[in-house]
């Protein structure tokens, strides 16, 4: 595999991180709450891609893309647990909006960092659009006259790498708004924006067809 091979790929993946997707939502949530959830949930999201790149490589992946019947089921369980968060998100911020005229002058409680990346880590396992990009993206970079295994491998490792610097840069600007609106404000403003997004998301998921 060239150089110029893997540049494309990479230039590939940084379209598909920048576009506002699940993960976008969900890490943005976090990052509304702190730096540190903000980059435990994007650890999560990128555990996730570790298990679909693992997957592709074994050729689990595959299989499940092949069969109608348990594409539709993970597709409808990811649809499901993305309307979940979203109805979650939007139930915290109608909390946080109480708490805020009732005035109690407390601090808002956090969610532990296990509960965090759990969150994160299962939204993006149960997405069937990230393992997509595994069975029907990654493939075009590869070269038949190599072993599989080890390319999948290769630049699903690339892919994971980039997603951490571009969560760091992305956390980063949701703290500058954070700063910027006040921490009560930015996390109603956050919770609401995302939870709305979610569950447009996760509607949209349980709809679209099998194929792009």
């Amino acid at each position: 595999m060239d150089l110029g091979t893997i540049g494309a790929f990479l230039l590939v993946a940084t379209v598909a991180y920048v576009t506002p997707g699940p993960d976008w939502f969900v890490v943005m949530r976090h990052a509304a709450t702190s730096r540190r959830a903000g980059l435990v949930a994007a650890l999560g999201v990128q555990s996730g891609l570790v298990v679909h790149m693992t997957a592709a490589a074994v050729g689990v992946a595959a299989v499940l893309l092949a069969s109608a019947e348990a594409f539709l089921v993970l597709k409808l369980v990811g649809a499901a647990y993305l309307v979940f968060l979203g109805a979650r998100a939007l139930r915290d911020s109608f909390r946080h909006r109480l708490a805020e005229a009732q005035a109690d002058g407390g601090p808002t409680p956090a969610t532990s960092s296990l509960a965090v990346w759990r969150q994160s880590f299962v939204a993006n396992v149960l997405n069937p659009k990230a393992a997509l990009f595994f069975v029907a993206v990654l493939p075009q970079f590869l070269s038949t006259s190599s072993a599989v295994a080890p390319q999948v491998l290769l630049l699903g490792t690339l892919d994971v790498a980039l997603g951490l610097v571009w969560w760091a840069v992305f956390v980063a600007g949701v703290q500058r708004l954070r700063s910027a609106l006040g921490a009560r404000r930015s996390r109603l403003v956050v919770d609401r924006v995302s939870g709305v997004a979610l569950i447009g998301l996760g509607g949209l998921l349980a709809t679209v067809g099998r194929r792009s």
